[in-house]
């Protein structure tokens, strides 16, 4: 039931994600000369009446982008009010709101036309700030082994596992002392005699080769390893090198999340403060009119 709630959502994303390339490439198209003809001449351009932030077209991507930033608010209460802990899957809601966090900037950064100054500013470089930080949080939470409920593991969590693993490895498939030794090389070997931080960073390089280096360095390990136990072997060495970095990545999520929610809530304050007085000043998206 799992699988195929995720698959319907797998879907749902991608089609969302092919609209909103669709819309993007035809705004990108449509504005080109628009958007790199010189400030000062734009509002001589015959598409400023539709590219400008208050023209029809481009209103229209900054109501769509700002709903979706507000929207992004929904995950944080998602994960914090009671009565939404049933609410879905959080992995799910995860999913939706890296979704919103990418594209929503997109269509705000379309709707400025590329022009920003005054107090928008201060929303727009918040937002971006948001949308980049969300980048390096969604890395960092990859790398914090979780249970199946999606629940952080302690290190002693982690370490119990490993052990299982072990145990499976030498009893169902035949792996033996060299076989484990061999995996710890494996794991620590590139990694080892580096300074935390710049572990970190090439963390994610050195997982794009492990299919490769599993297939060379399995000594004492059945000369034709099944699926299953490249597979465990696979799960070791990840939660290995998770494990190594274990108390530094705890603490940059931790550390992150002072950075990200500040930036964010300026973001979304100044943004209301900026519709607000776009209304307050007559501004309203009359869509299709040839007027606005």
């Amino acid at each position: 039931m799992a699988d195929r709630n995720n698959s319907i959502h797998s879907v749902i994303l991608v089609i969302m994600s092919v609209a909103v390339a669709g819309l993007i490439a035809w705004v990108l198209w449509t504005g080109s000369d628009y958007y790199t003809t010189p400030l000062a001449e734009r509002p001589h351009h015959e598409n400023f009446r539709a590219m400008r932030p208050a023209g029809r077209v481009g209103h229209g991507l900054g109501i769509l982008g700002s709903v979706m930033l507000v929207t992004l608010l929904v995950y944080s209460l998602r994960k914090r009010l009671k009565f939404m802990q049933r609410w879905g899957d959080l992995s799910v809601w995860l999913r939706y709101h890296i979704f919103m966090g990418v594209v929503g900037p997109i269509l705000i950064t379309l709707h400025t036309s590329f022009k920003v100054d005054g107090l928008v500013a201060v929303s727009y470089w918040s937002m971006v700030a948001v949308a980049l930080s969300g980048v390096v949080g969604r890395y960092l939470y990859q790398q914090i082994p979780r249970n199946v409920l999606g629940e952080t593991l302690s290190s002693d969590d982690i370490e119990s596992r490993n052990e299982a693993i072990l145990v499976e490895l030498s009893q169902n498939h035949g792996v033996g002392e060299k076989g484990v030794d061999a995996l710890e090389k494996l794991a620590l070997g590139p990694l080892e005699n580096r300074p935390a931080p710049v572990a970190l960073v090439i963390l994610p390089v050195v997982n794009l080769t492990l299919a490769r280096q599993l297939q060379i360095n399995l000594i004492g390990f059945p000369r034709q390893p099944g699926l299953k136990t490249r597979k465990l072997a696979r799960d070791w060495v990840l939660q290995t090198r998770r494990l190594h970095l274990f108390h530094l990545i705890r603490d940059l999520f931790h550390w992150w999340h002072v950075f990200h929610k500040p930036f964010a809530l300026i973001m979304i304050l100044v943004m209301i403060v900026h519709v607000a007085v776009a209304l307050a000043l007559g501004y309203t998206w009359e869509f299709g009119s040839n007027d606005y």
